[in-house]
């Protein structure tokens, strides 16, 4: 039995499969997220050998691991450490480490060219043309993560604490704000600061809500954040030459579709944006399988089923 391992690790998560190539899914790991942005290179490397040894004792006794596809976030920022540090430990398998993004992409669209465009805590635009790996925008939260859900719920709290100052009027995001913090925003700076950066990104939600009710400080956030994304679709316009497809994945894009269609209506007429349908754990599975088997229709499809049947008893228990 011929064996692989896929992987989706971002900021919050990494989900991990170990399947063989008709698509049954053999185990599944959830653990905390691998981005060694956020927990330092180290930490990145042990929690993700942990994964994957965890996965590898899982293989039956007439199992063989062939292919193991790590879709890491911040992985180009590290200069292949991941990859030093785990292929030791796995010297006989085929091993590829690149950006979670890559996942998206191939995902929806398979192993061909295309970007997609990432908001979920973070934000970012990554393409691939031929064996080219092109990342725009997304340098971290310190630098440049328009429109994500950490930018979008930072300025929602700026917005309020403007109008505590006095600098500004009165926005519906105070309330709401206050009331998923279950006390007054001006009162929570230690949980704000302490909370860090996913906990500012869960704010973002208050933005859509107050939009929907005619809030213009919302409103003002809300295209904003359209804006910082719609540029990136120009710039990689000018890298692809002409037309190419974009997959829009991430929370942000899944929980609020219309935020979706406003990034379509403003990107370059050159970009044909699509919301991902399905988990990028299958662009793991499908790059896993790249140059080793064949993934079919049938085969992902079996896959997607049994992830899905997975996940509803997760939720369940």
């Amino acid at each position: 039995m011929r064996c692989f391992i896929a992987i989706d690790s971002g900021g919050t998560k990494t989900d991990a499969v170990l399947f063989e190539e008709t698509g049954h899914i053999l185990a599944r790991s959830l653990t905390q997220g691998c981005n060694a942005m956020d927990i330092g290179i180290d930490s990145a490397c042990e929690s993700l050998l942990g994964v994957l040894q965890n996965l590898a004792a899982r293989i039956p006794r007439d199992g063989t691991l062939v292919s193991i596809y790590s879709g890491v976030a911040a992985t180009d920022y590290f200069g292949g450490e991941l990859g030093r540090y785990i292929r030791p430990y796995f010297p006989d398998v085929t091993m590829r480490f690149e950006d979670d993004a890559v996942n998206l992409i191939s995902g929806t669209l398979g192993h061909q060219d295309g970007c997609c465009i990432i908001s979920g805590t973070g934000s970012s635009l990554y393409a691939r043309i031929g064996e080219r790996i092109v990342h725009l925008g997304g340098w971290g939260y310190l630098i440049d993560t328009g429109g994500s859900g950490y930018a979008i719920g930072r300025d929602a709290i700026l917005a309020v604490f403007r109008y505590c100052d006095g600098r500004a009027p009165y926005t519906r995001l105070y309330d709401l704000i206050q009331e998923q913090m279950g006390m007054p925003p001006e009162k929570n700076i230690p949980g704000i600061y302490e909370g860090g950066r996913p906990y500012i990104a869960s704010f973002a939600r208050t933005v859509f809500q107050a939009r929907k009710e005619g809030d213009a400080a919302a409103e003002e956030i809300f295209q904003k954040a359209v804006h910082a994304l719609a540029e990136l679709t120009f710039a990689a316009e000018r890298q692809f030459g002409g037309p190419y497809q974009g997959v829009l994945g991430g929370g942000i894009f899944a929980a609020f579709p219309e935020y979706a269609e406003e990034l379509k209506a403003q990107a370059s007429p050159m970009a044909t944006l699509i919301r991902a349908t399905v988990p990028p754990i299958l662009g793991g599975v499908i790059e896993a399988m790249w140059g080793q088997a064949e993934c079919s229709a049938k085969v992902r499809q079996r896959f997607l089923t049994e992830y899905k049947a997975d996940a509803m008893q997760r939720v369940s228990e």
